[in-house]
């Protein structure tokens, strides 16, 4: 395949040789007409004639008078030139045009040799100068194109080199502030990404190895202690203890699988959802939570991932409040959540760091305190999946700490079925207690469990099939 330095010139010289051929064309058609007519200025004769013959007129000469009655006549020669420039001299056609008396024959020939001749020489310099002038154009422009372009080969031989090792590389950038300057810098900064990335895939599967091997070496250790002595053990304390971890494994794994799906999908298919009414549900499940909310905040989005979002800040509040939790909802261009608790807070250097995956604080965030440090970031992602934020500030009034969720309210009309609840939020709402069935075929909801897995959080419209 041809290179672009090479596609260019050959771009730029045909352009160039169509406009000099079409320049040289009418060059040449104008000096034909030229030549011609000097030719047939230079060939006419001037006659006095009468009726019995006629007499040359020369300058500065006096003619004598043929008669009483003359009059005057003319003879030009005028050449049908060829522009092409290998016309063969000698067969040339020509007019003799005049009512003079004709001129020799030989005369005539060379008349017309001269003026061919002539207009051969004139075709041949011009085409040696346009050739020329395109062969200038295509050295500079194929020179031109190799130095643009020679960042471009460097980066893309640096690009080349870069793989899962070596991800610290980055491509030249040259000095200048053009297009290719901002090309290269655009691809570093791709490759900054795409090395964060990588770097939190690989922290985020080391940390997940780590949080997955602690509840199945418990769980190994009791069972392999409980059958080295059968007899021994308490088997309804050692079932106890192995549901435990079953559940914190079951709960790790939802969690894990959750994160995967916000982060892998685009949050599609949104509804319009009133999130007064979630937010009013989730606080009527707690004990010690106090509201303050607004009526009819409606926001686009998944009910059942906001739903989600409030559920971890409540879990994260209650778990480390003192006595209280507040939650305020305020509507406007974006809905705010807020959630405060009376808790011990979070040191401001922190604050940003307790959305990382897996991040426990050293006092406040612990395995004994519950959790698996999932929480907070499942929240975060789905703020930022609703095109929203959510940021940890000062308590107002607290000595806490306080959760702000924001959510933009401007949407587009809403689908057609947007106007009822989604069945998978219902079902997820239904196995969470938190609704009673409207529907002759649900049975009336039964108290959540501790330990549920939330379908269509994590598989959305793929759920698995029940046995």
């Amino acid at each position: 395949m041809k290179s672009l330095q090479v596609k260019v010139t050959v771009l730029a010289t045909v352009i160039t040789a169509l406009l000099i051929g079409l320049a040289g064309t009418l060059m040449l058609t104008a000096q034909r007409r030229q030549i011609a007519d000097q030719t047939a200025d230079s060939s006419r004769v001037h006659y006095m004639c009468s009726s019995q013959n006629c007499v040359r007129l020369r300058e500065q000469t006096t003619a004598p008078t043929p008669g009483v009655l003359v009059r005057y006549a003319s003879v030009e020669v005028r050449p049908e030139l060829s522009m092409w420039p290998f016309t063969k001299l000698g067969e040339t056609p020509y007019q003799v045009i005049g009512d003079g008396p004709r001129l020799d024959e030989e005369l005539t020939l060379n008349i017309v040799y001269q003026a061919q001749r002539q207009l051969n020489s004139a075709t041949l310099v011009l085409f040696g100068v346009l050739s020329s002038i395109a062969a200038l154009v295509s050295v500079t422009v194929l020179g031109a194109a190799n130095r643009v372009l020679r960042p471009v080969e460097a980066m893309r031989a640096e690009v080349a080199e870069i793989n899962e090792h070596n991800l610290t590389r980055r491509v030249p950038v040259p000095s200048s502030d053009n297009e290719i300057a901002r090309l290269g810098k655009t691809l570093n900064e791709t490759l900054d990404r795409m090395h964060s990335a990588v770097e939190d895939t690989r922290r985020f599967v080391a940390d997940a190895s780590h949080e997955l091997r602690s509840p199945l070496a418990a769980l190994r250790a009791e069972l392999e202690i409980a059958l080295s002595h059968p007899h021994l053990a308490d088997w309804t304390t050692v079932v106890k203890a192995a549901l435990e971890d079953a559940e914190r494994l079951q709960e790790l794994t939802t969690d894990l699988l959750l994160l995967a799906r916000l982060d892998a999908d685009a949050l599609d298919n949104q509804d319009t959802v009133d999130l007064t009414a979630v937010v009013r549900r989730e606080v009527s499940r707690r004990a010690m939570v106090t509201l303050e909310a607004d009526d009819h905040v409606v926001v686009p989005g998944r009910r059942a991932q906001l739903s989600r979002l409030l559920g971890n800040l409540l879990d994260n509040a209650e778990r480390h409040a003192g006595t209280e939790v507040v939650v305020r909802l305020r509507g406007g261009p974006s809905a705010t959540i807020e959630v405060i608790d009376d808790g011990p807070g979070i040191p401001e250097a922190d604050r940003e760091r307790v959305f990382d995956r897996f991040t426990r604080l050293d006092e406040a965030r612990t395995r004994a305190a519950g959790g698996a440090g999932l929480g907070l970031a499942i929240a975060r992602r789905i703020a930022t999946r609703h095109h929203g934020t959510l940021e940890a500030a000062d308590a107002e009034g607290f000595r806490g700490i306080r959760f702000v969720a924001t959510i933009p309210t401007g949407v587009s009309l809403p689908r057609k079925a947007a106007a009822q609840q989604r069945a998978g939020d219902e079902v997820w709402q239904f196995l969470n207690g938190s609704i009673v069935s409207t529907h002759f075929h649900i049975p009336e909801p039964r108290p959540a469990l501790e330990q549920q897995l939330e379908w269509e959080l994590i598989f959305g419209e793929h759920q698995p099939v029940p046995r």
